[in-house]
Protein backbone atom coordinates (compact mmCIF):
# COMPACT_ATOMS: atom_id res chain seq x y z
CA UNK A 1 0.00 0.00 0.00
CA UNK A 2 1.75 3.61 -0.77
CA UNK A 3 1.01 4.59 2.27
CA UNK A 4 2.30 2.18 4.63
CA UNK A 5 5.44 2.80 2.11
CA UNK A 6 5.29 6.21 3.13
CA UNK A 7 5.19 6.00 6.40
CA UNK A 8 8.07 3.46 6.40
CA UNK A 9 10.29 6.24 4.95
CA UNK A 10 10.14 7.46 8.43
CA UNK A 11 11.37 4.20 9.85
CA UNK A 12 15.21 5.01 9.41
CA UNK A 13 18.39 5.34 11.27
CA UNK A 14 18.84 9.41 11.25
CA UNK A 15 14.97 9.97 12.31
CA UNK A 16 16.00 7.59 14.94
CA UNK A 17 18.70 9.25 16.30
CA UNK A 18 17.57 12.89 15.81
CA UNK A 19 14.28 11.50 17.68
CA UNK A 20 16.41 9.80 20.85
CA UNK A 21 18.41 13.15 21.39
CA UNK A 22 15.09 15.36 21.02
CA UNK A 23 13.43 13.71 23.63
CA UNK A 24 16.49 13.28 25.88
CA UNK A 25 17.10 16.98 26.07
CA UNK A 26 12.84 17.26 26.31
CA UNK A 27 13.63 15.16 29.69
CA UNK A 28 16.26 17.78 30.67
CA UNK A 29 14.31 20.85 30.13
CA UNK A 30 11.89 19.22 32.67
CA UNK A 31 14.11 19.29 35.64
CA UNK A 32 13.69 22.21 37.76
CA UNK A 33 14.94 25.23 37.28
CA UNK A 34 18.04 26.56 38.45
CA UNK A 35 20.12 29.23 36.63
CA UNK A 36 20.61 32.34 39.00
CA UNK A 37 19.64 34.96 36.48
CA UNK A 38 16.20 32.75 35.21
CA UNK A 39 14.07 34.59 37.36
CA UNK A 40 14.69 38.44 36.47
CA UNK A 41 14.59 37.53 32.69
CA UNK A 42 10.63 36.37 33.77
CA UNK A 43 10.53 39.29 36.09
CA UNK A 44 11.41 41.80 33.25
CA UNK A 45 8.95 40.12 30.91
CA UNK A 46 6.18 40.47 33.87
CA UNK A 47 6.99 43.68 34.44
CA UNK A 48 6.61 44.72 30.77
CA UNK A 49 3.50 42.90 30.43
CA UNK A 50 2.00 44.64 33.05
CA UNK A 51 3.02 47.88 32.15
CA UNK A 52 2.89 47.80 28.48
CA UNK A 53 6.28 49.43 28.14
CA UNK A 54 10.07 48.43 27.86
CA UNK A 55 11.46 50.26 30.96
CA UNK A 56 14.51 52.38 30.37
CA UNK A 57 15.72 52.92 34.13
CA UNK A 58 16.19 50.24 36.70
CA UNK A 59 12.83 49.25 38.64
CA UNK A 60 13.93 46.34 40.71
CA UNK A 61 16.91 47.07 42.75
CA UNK A 62 17.38 49.20 45.33
CA UNK A 63 21.07 50.76 45.05
CA UNK A 64 20.88 51.89 41.09
CA UNK A 65 16.65 52.48 41.45
CA UNK A 66 15.93 55.08 38.61
CA UNK A 67 19.38 54.88 36.52
CA UNK A 68 19.85 54.28 33.36
CA UNK A 69 18.86 50.64 32.67
CA UNK A 70 19.87 48.70 28.77
CA UNK A 71 17.21 45.97 28.23
CA UNK A 72 18.71 44.14 25.25
CA UNK A 73 16.80 40.70 26.13
CA UNK A 74 13.09 42.13 26.00
CA UNK A 75 11.31 39.83 23.35
CA UNK A 76 12.84 36.86 24.73
CA UNK A 77 12.17 38.11 28.13
CA UNK A 78 8.22 38.97 27.21
CA UNK A 79 8.19 35.34 25.74
CA UNK A 80 9.51 33.79 27.96
CA UNK A 81 6.76 35.58 30.70
CA UNK A 82 3.52 35.71 28.27
CA UNK A 83 3.89 31.84 27.94
CA UNK A 84 3.88 31.28 31.33
CA UNK A 85 1.38 33.49 32.38
CA UNK A 86 -0.77 31.41 30.16
CA UNK A 87 0.78 27.73 30.22
CA UNK A 88 2.46 27.51 33.12
CA UNK A 89 5.97 26.08 33.64
CA UNK A 90 4.85 24.10 30.11
CA UNK A 91 4.99 27.06 28.33
CA UNK A 92 8.59 28.05 29.65
CA UNK A 93 9.57 24.25 28.39
CA UNK A 94 7.97 24.28 25.19
CA UNK A 95 10.44 27.60 24.46
CA UNK A 96 13.71 25.99 25.31
CA UNK A 97 12.59 22.61 23.68
CA UNK A 98 11.34 24.30 20.64
CA UNK A 99 14.75 26.84 20.23
CA UNK A 100 16.69 23.41 20.60
CA UNK A 101 14.57 21.43 18.30
CA UNK A 102 14.87 23.82 15.44
CA UNK A 103 18.61 24.32 15.94
CA UNK A 104 19.08 20.24 16.08
CA UNK A 105 17.08 20.51 12.69
CA UNK A 106 18.61 23.04 10.49
CA UNK A 107 21.79 22.17 11.70
CA UNK A 108 20.67 18.36 10.47
CA UNK A 109 19.86 19.90 6.92
CA UNK A 110 22.39 21.95 6.04
CA UNK A 111 25.44 19.20 7.03
CA UNK A 112 23.11 17.03 4.88
CA UNK A 113 23.87 19.20 2.32
CA UNK A 114 27.39 19.80 3.21
CA UNK A 115 28.38 16.13 3.35
CA UNK A 116 26.27 15.53 -0.22
CA UNK A 117 23.36 13.75 1.76
CA UNK A 118 25.18 11.65 4.23
CA UNK A 119 22.00 11.89 6.05
CA UNK A 120 23.23 9.23 9.39
CA UNK A 121 26.26 11.02 10.08
CA UNK A 122 24.45 14.53 9.96
CA UNK A 123 22.36 13.66 12.46
CA UNK A 124 24.62 12.32 14.88
CA UNK A 125 26.34 16.20 13.93
CA UNK A 126 23.98 18.00 14.43
CA UNK A 127 22.88 16.02 17.90
CA UNK A 128 26.75 16.17 19.11
CA UNK A 129 26.60 20.24 18.38
CA UNK A 130 23.77 20.76 21.04
CA UNK A 131 24.87 18.08 23.01
CA UNK A 132 29.02 19.46 23.68
CA UNK A 133 27.62 22.55 24.99
CA UNK A 134 24.43 21.14 26.88
CA UNK A 135 25.42 23.22 30.03
CA UNK A 136 24.75 26.37 28.77
CA UNK A 137 21.62 25.50 27.57
CA UNK A 138 19.34 26.57 30.09
CA UNK A 139 16.39 29.26 30.00
CA UNK A 140 18.21 32.25 28.97
CA UNK A 141 17.79 34.68 26.48
CA UNK A 142 21.53 33.31 24.98
CA UNK A 143 19.65 30.21 23.44
CA UNK A 144 18.08 32.73 20.91
CA UNK A 145 21.40 33.44 20.34
CA UNK A 146 22.96 29.42 19.69
CA UNK A 147 19.61 29.25 17.67
CA UNK A 148 20.55 32.34 15.77
CA UNK A 149 23.69 31.06 14.62
CA UNK A 150 22.93 27.84 13.53
CA UNK A 151 20.19 29.26 11.26
CA UNK A 152 22.78 31.60 9.54
CA UNK A 153 25.19 28.76 9.17
CA UNK A 154 22.09 27.09 7.41
CA UNK A 155 21.37 29.97 5.23
CA UNK A 156 24.98 30.49 4.21
CA UNK A 157 25.64 27.04 3.13
CA UNK A 158 22.61 27.27 0.88
CA UNK A 159 23.85 30.39 -0.35
CA UNK A 160 26.95 28.83 -1.34
CA UNK A 161 24.97 27.01 -3.40
CA UNK A 162 23.21 29.79 -5.47
CA UNK A 163 20.06 30.17 -3.42
CA UNK A 164 20.13 33.92 -2.73
CA UNK A 165 16.80 34.10 -2.30
CA UNK A 166 16.91 32.30 0.74
CA UNK A 167 19.29 35.99 2.10
CA UNK A 168 15.23 37.39 2.75
CA UNK A 169 15.01 35.30 5.81
CA UNK A 170 18.56 37.33 6.99
CA UNK A 171 15.96 40.87 8.11
CA UNK A 172 13.47 39.56 10.41
CA UNK A 173 15.88 37.13 11.85
CA UNK A 174 18.15 40.01 12.39
CA UNK A 175 15.52 41.97 14.09
CA UNK A 176 14.66 38.93 16.33
CA UNK A 177 18.02 38.14 17.45
CA UNK A 178 18.78 42.22 17.71
CA UNK A 179 15.81 42.43 20.33
CA UNK A 180 16.14 38.93 21.64
CA UNK A 181 19.61 39.54 22.93
CA UNK A 182 22.84 41.46 22.44
CA UNK A 183 24.72 39.25 20.02
CA UNK A 184 23.33 40.32 17.04
CA UNK A 185 26.76 41.37 15.17
CA UNK A 186 27.41 37.81 15.30
CA UNK A 187 25.45 37.22 12.28
CA UNK A 188 26.24 40.25 10.72
CA UNK A 189 29.91 38.95 10.87
CA UNK A 190 28.97 35.98 9.45
CA UNK A 191 27.91 37.23 6.24
CA UNK A 192 30.88 39.53 5.97
CA UNK A 193 33.42 36.60 7.02
CA UNK A 194 31.53 35.07 3.88
CA UNK A 195 32.50 37.32 1.25
CA UNK A 196 36.34 37.87 2.75
CA UNK A 197 37.36 34.18 3.14
CA UNK A 198 35.75 33.84 -0.39
CA UNK A 199 38.89 35.56 -1.70
CA UNK A 200 41.47 33.14 0.51
CA UNK A 201 43.06 30.75 -2.10
CA UNK A 202 43.74 27.19 -1.72
CA UNK A 203 46.38 26.19 1.05
CA UNK A 204 47.11 22.53 1.13
CA UNK A 205 44.04 20.54 1.11
CA UNK A 206 42.06 23.82 2.77
CA UNK A 207 39.91 23.83 -0.61
CA UNK A 208 38.69 28.51 -0.95
CA UNK A 209 35.01 28.53 -1.04
CA UNK A 210 34.62 30.68 -4.32
CA UNK A 211 31.48 33.02 -4.56
CA UNK A 212 29.87 34.78 -7.68
CA UNK A 213 30.46 38.49 -7.78
CA UNK A 214 26.90 38.87 -7.74
CA UNK A 215 26.06 36.58 -4.43
CA UNK A 216 28.99 39.04 -2.67
CA UNK A 217 26.86 42.07 -3.78
CA UNK A 218 24.19 40.22 -2.48
CA UNK A 219 25.63 39.38 1.29
CA UNK A 220 26.93 42.43 1.38
CA UNK A 221 23.76 44.28 0.80
CA UNK A 222 21.95 42.22 3.05
CA UNK A 223 25.00 43.09 5.63
CA UNK A 224 24.32 46.72 5.60
CA UNK A 225 20.73 46.52 5.49
CA UNK A 226 21.12 43.92 8.84
CA UNK A 227 23.20 46.16 9.94
CA UNK A 228 20.14 49.00 9.88
CA UNK A 229 17.58 46.76 10.65
CA UNK A 230 19.41 45.76 13.59
CA UNK A 231 19.06 49.63 15.32
CA UNK A 232 15.00 48.84 15.22
CA UNK A 233 15.13 48.21 19.17
CA UNK A 234 14.59 50.32 22.05
CA UNK A 235 18.46 50.13 22.86
CA UNK A 236 19.90 51.48 19.22
CA UNK A 237 23.52 50.93 19.50
CA UNK A 238 23.99 49.34 22.45
CA UNK A 239 22.67 46.18 20.93
CA UNK A 240 26.19 46.41 18.99
CA UNK A 241 28.44 47.58 21.93
CA UNK A 242 27.28 45.06 24.71
CA UNK A 243 30.00 42.78 23.93
CA UNK A 244 32.49 45.52 24.95
CA UNK A 245 31.78 44.66 28.45
CA UNK A 246 34.25 41.80 28.23
CA UNK A 247 36.77 44.53 28.62
CA UNK A 248 35.99 45.11 31.69
CA UNK A 249 38.36 43.41 34.22
CA UNK A 250 36.25 43.16 37.09
CA UNK A 251 33.56 41.90 35.85
CA UNK A 252 35.45 40.01 33.68
CA UNK A 253 37.17 37.71 36.88
CA UNK A 254 33.90 38.02 38.94
CA UNK A 255 30.96 36.38 36.42
CA UNK A 256 32.26 32.60 36.27
CA UNK A 257 30.79 32.17 32.51
CA UNK A 258 32.95 35.40 31.56
CA UNK A 259 35.75 33.16 33.28
CA UNK A 260 38.37 30.80 31.22
CA UNK A 261 37.29 27.12 30.65
CA UNK A 262 38.19 24.87 33.84
CA UNK A 263 39.27 21.74 32.39
CA UNK A 264 39.34 19.76 35.25
CA UNK A 265 35.98 19.98 35.54
CA UNK A 266 33.25 16.95 34.67
CA UNK A 267 31.41 18.73 32.16
CA UNK A 268 34.98 19.65 30.32
CA UNK A 269 36.98 16.76 31.31
CA UNK A 270 34.38 14.05 29.64
CA UNK A 271 32.26 16.59 27.63
CA UNK A 272 34.05 18.97 25.78
CA UNK A 273 37.76 18.16 25.58
CA UNK A 274 36.43 14.62 23.93
CA UNK A 275 34.27 16.41 21.30
CA UNK A 276 36.98 19.19 20.38
CA UNK A 277 39.88 16.05 20.21
CA UNK A 278 37.41 14.16 17.91
CA UNK A 279 36.60 17.16 15.91
CA UNK A 280 40.27 17.95 15.45
CA UNK A 281 41.41 14.37 14.75
CA UNK A 282 38.45 13.82 11.88
CA UNK A 283 40.17 16.83 10.15
CA UNK A 284 43.87 15.71 10.97
CA UNK A 285 43.66 11.72 9.95
CA UNK A 286 41.17 12.12 6.97
CA UNK A 287 42.72 13.21 4.06
CA UNK A 288 39.60 15.24 1.99
CA UNK A 289 39.68 18.42 0.97
CA UNK A 290 38.22 20.78 3.00
CA UNK A 291 36.82 23.97 3.03
CA UNK A 292 38.80 26.38 4.86
CA UNK A 293 36.18 28.83 6.14
CA UNK A 294 34.38 25.68 8.14
CA UNK A 295 37.95 25.62 9.91
CA UNK A 296 38.35 28.98 10.56
CA UNK A 297 34.44 28.59 12.49
CA UNK A 298 35.60 26.16 14.55
CA UNK A 299 39.20 27.61 15.33
CA UNK A 300 37.92 31.03 16.15
CA UNK A 301 35.16 29.74 18.21
CA UNK A 302 37.16 27.52 19.88
CA UNK A 303 40.18 30.73 21.05
CA UNK A 304 37.15 32.94 22.05
CA UNK A 305 36.15 29.64 24.40
CA UNK A 306 39.85 29.09 25.70
CA UNK A 307 39.33 33.05 26.64
CA UNK A 308 35.21 33.28 27.45
CA UNK A 309 33.86 29.70 28.11
CA UNK A 310 30.13 31.31 27.09
CA UNK A 311 31.36 30.95 23.56
CA UNK A 312 31.40 26.82 24.00
CA UNK A 313 27.76 26.36 22.50
CA UNK A 314 29.02 28.57 19.33
CA UNK A 315 32.60 26.08 19.15
CA UNK A 316 30.24 23.03 19.16
CA UNK A 317 27.64 24.24 16.86
CA UNK A 318 30.42 25.13 14.73
CA UNK A 319 31.85 21.73 14.91
CA UNK A 320 28.60 20.16 13.22
CA UNK A 321 30.08 21.14 9.64
CA UNK A 322 33.28 19.71 10.25
CA UNK A 323 32.01 16.27 11.29
CA UNK A 324 29.47 16.05 8.36
CA UNK A 325 32.18 16.96 5.83
CA UNK A 326 35.09 14.87 7.47
CA UNK A 327 32.51 11.64 7.78
CA UNK A 328 30.41 12.23 4.35
CA UNK A 329 31.74 8.59 2.94
CA UNK A 330 31.10 6.72 5.86
CA UNK A 331 28.72 3.87 5.81
CA UNK A 332 26.30 5.26 3.08
CA UNK A 333 24.64 1.78 3.17
CA UNK A 334 23.03 3.36 6.41
CA UNK A 335 21.13 5.32 4.19
CA UNK A 336 19.16 2.27 2.71
CA UNK A 337 18.25 -0.12 5.24
CA UNK A 338 16.96 -3.59 4.26
CA UNK A 339 12.92 -3.50 5.01
CA UNK A 340 12.80 -5.76 8.10
CA UNK A 341 15.39 -3.27 9.65
CA UNK A 342 12.89 -0.31 9.15
CA UNK A 343 10.89 -2.01 11.39
CA UNK A 344 13.13 -2.37 13.94
CA UNK A 345 13.76 1.20 13.94
CA UNK A 346 9.96 1.58 14.14
CA UNK A 347 9.87 -0.44 17.02
CA UNK A 348 13.04 1.46 18.62
CA UNK A 349 11.26 5.19 18.01
CA UNK A 350 7.95 3.76 19.92
CA UNK A 351 10.41 2.37 23.01
CA UNK A 352 11.91 5.92 22.82
CA UNK A 353 8.58 7.90 22.96
CA UNK A 354 7.26 5.25 25.47
CA UNK A 355 10.35 5.92 27.75
CA UNK A 356 10.16 9.41 27.17
CA UNK A 357 6.45 9.09 28.55
CA UNK A 358 7.79 7.11 31.60
CA UNK A 359 10.63 9.71 32.21
CA UNK A 360 9.10 12.87 31.27
CA UNK A 361 8.96 14.79 35.02
CA UNK A 362 5.41 16.79 35.50
CA UNK A 363 5.16 19.95 33.71
CA UNK A 364 2.07 21.16 35.56
CA UNK A 365 1.91 24.45 37.70
CA UNK A 366 2.86 27.84 37.69
CA UNK A 367 7.07 28.46 37.40
CA UNK A 368 7.02 28.31 41.28
CA UNK A 369 6.93 24.93 41.83
CA UNK A 370 9.82 23.86 39.10
CA UNK A 371 12.51 26.27 40.81
CA UNK A 372 14.97 24.11 42.75
CA UNK A 373 14.97 25.03 46.15
CA UNK A 374 18.39 23.83 46.33
CA UNK A 375 19.54 26.66 43.78
CA UNK A 376 17.42 29.41 45.02
CA UNK A 377 16.61 30.62 48.83
CA UNK A 378 12.78 29.58 48.69
CA UNK A 379 12.69 29.20 52.64
CA UNK A 380 14.81 32.37 53.58
CA UNK A 381 12.78 34.30 51.11
CA UNK A 382 9.35 33.15 52.23
CA UNK A 383 10.57 34.35 55.93
CA UNK A 384 12.07 37.68 54.77
CA UNK A 385 8.00 38.34 53.56
CA UNK A 386 6.39 36.91 56.81
CA UNK A 387 8.34 39.11 59.02
CA UNK A 388 9.04 42.54 59.46
CA UNK A 389 13.14 42.39 58.36
CA UNK A 390 14.43 45.80 57.94
CA UNK A 391 15.91 47.41 55.00
CA UNK A 392 18.35 47.91 53.14
CA UNK A 393 19.06 43.72 52.37
CA UNK A 394 22.52 42.79 51.58
CA UNK A 395 21.85 40.02 49.10
CA UNK A 396 24.32 37.79 47.24
CA UNK A 397 24.74 38.15 43.58
CA UNK A 398 23.33 34.81 43.01
CA UNK A 399 20.37 35.71 45.16
CA UNK A 400 19.27 39.08 43.18
CA UNK A 401 17.27 37.10 40.44
CA UNK A 402 14.95 35.13 42.45
CA UNK A 403 14.33 38.32 44.97
CA UNK A 404 13.51 40.35 42.12
CA UNK A 405 10.99 37.82 40.85
CA UNK A 406 9.48 38.40 44.68
CA UNK A 407 9.22 41.85 44.49
CA UNK A 408 12.27 42.14 46.87
CA UNK A 409 14.27 45.23 45.85
CA UNK A 410 18.14 44.10 45.51
CA UNK A 411 21.58 45.48 46.11
CA UNK A 412 23.39 43.53 43.19
CA UNK A 413 22.18 40.75 40.87
CA UNK A 414 22.56 39.43 37.78
CA UNK A 415 22.01 42.35 35.59
CA UNK A 416 25.99 43.21 36.12
CA UNK A 417 26.33 45.63 34.01
CA UNK A 418 24.06 48.50 35.48
CA UNK A 419 26.44 48.18 38.75
CA UNK A 420 29.31 48.64 37.24
CA UNK A 421 28.05 52.44 37.69
CA UNK A 422 28.99 54.06 40.95
CA UNK A 423 31.40 50.98 42.07
CA UNK A 424 28.49 49.16 43.29
CA UNK A 425 29.66 45.60 41.92
CA UNK A 426 32.94 46.47 42.97
CA UNK A 427 32.15 47.30 46.37
CA UNK A 428 29.91 44.22 46.65
CA UNK A 429 32.59 42.15 45.51
CA UNK A 430 35.21 43.51 48.20
CA UNK A 431 31.89 42.69 50.79
CA UNK A 432 31.23 39.15 49.14
CA UNK A 433 35.47 38.27 49.62
CA UNK A 434 35.93 40.33 52.77
CA UNK A 435 38.38 42.88 52.07
CA UNK A 436 39.92 45.10 53.98
CA UNK A 437 37.33 47.75 53.42
CA UNK A 438 34.32 45.82 53.73
CA UNK A 439 33.21 47.09 57.05
CA UNK A 440 33.24 50.21 56.29
CA UNK A 441 31.38 48.97 53.29
CA UNK A 442 28.66 47.71 56.08
CA UNK A 443 28.26 51.20 57.10
CA UNK A 444 28.45 52.97 54.11
CA UNK A 445 25.50 51.34 52.24
CA UNK A 446 23.77 51.36 55.91
CA UNK A 447 22.92 48.07 55.61
CA UNK A 448 20.20 46.48 58.33
CA UNK A 449 19.78 42.59 56.84
CA UNK A 450 21.84 40.41 54.36
CA UNK A 451 20.51 37.41 53.21
CA UNK A 452 23.74 35.23 51.81
CA UNK A 453 24.85 31.74 51.40
CA UNK A 454 26.83 29.76 53.63
CA UNK A 455 30.66 29.53 52.88
CA UNK A 456 31.25 33.20 52.12
CA UNK A 457 33.79 34.65 54.52
CA UNK A 458 31.26 37.76 54.88
CA UNK A 459 28.72 35.02 56.11
CA UNK A 460 31.01 33.66 58.79
CA UNK A 461 32.27 37.50 59.47
CA UNK A 462 28.65 38.24 60.27
CA UNK A 463 27.83 35.32 61.97
CA UNK A 464 30.42 36.08 64.84
CA UNK A 465 30.21 39.53 64.86
CA UNK A 466 27.80 41.41 67.44
CA UNK A 467 26.69 43.77 65.56
CA UNK A 468 24.77 41.22 63.82
CA UNK A 469 22.44 38.57 64.63
CA UNK A 470 20.77 35.59 62.70
CA UNK A 471 17.37 35.56 62.67
CA UNK A 472 17.07 32.68 59.85
CA UNK A 473 19.24 29.49 59.31
CA UNK A 474 18.02 27.78 56.30
CA UNK A 475 19.16 24.89 53.76
CA UNK A 476 21.44 27.15 51.81
CA UNK A 477 21.23 30.62 52.62
CA UNK A 478 21.11 32.34 56.22
CA UNK A 479 19.18 35.76 57.35
CA UNK A 480 20.91 38.15 59.47
CA UNK A 481 19.68 41.64 60.94
CA UNK A 482 21.41 44.07 62.60
CA UNK A 483 21.43 44.69 66.01
CA UNK A 484 19.57 48.11 66.43
CA UNK A 485 21.93 49.44 68.97
CA UNK A 486 24.99 49.18 66.83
Amino acid sequence: MRWLRGVERLFRLEFLLLLIWLLVFAVRAGWPIGDPDTPWHIATGQYILAHHRIPTTDPFSWSMRGQPWVTQEWLFEVMLAWLLQTFGFAGAWFLEVFLQTVTVLVLYQACCVLSRGQRVFSAIAASLAVAAGLSFWVLRPQLISYTMFALFFWIIVHVQRGKLKMLWLVPPLVWIWANAHASVSIGILMLVFEVIVSFVPRVGRLDRMPLPSRARGYLLLTAAVSVMIGFLNPNTYHEFTYALLSNNNLMVSSINEWHSPDFHSQYYKYGVIPFVAAVLLLVIIRKKPLPLKYLLYFGGSLALTLVYQRFMPYLAIAGAPLIALMTADWLRGLQRPMRVLRYVYAILMIGAVVDFSTQMPSLRGPIQDHLDPQAYPIDAVKYLKRHNVPGPLLNAYDFGGYLILNHIPTFVDGRTDIFLHKNVFADYMDLQNLAWDAPELLDKYHFKSALLPYGYALTVYLTNSPDWHIVYSGPNAELFVKNQSS
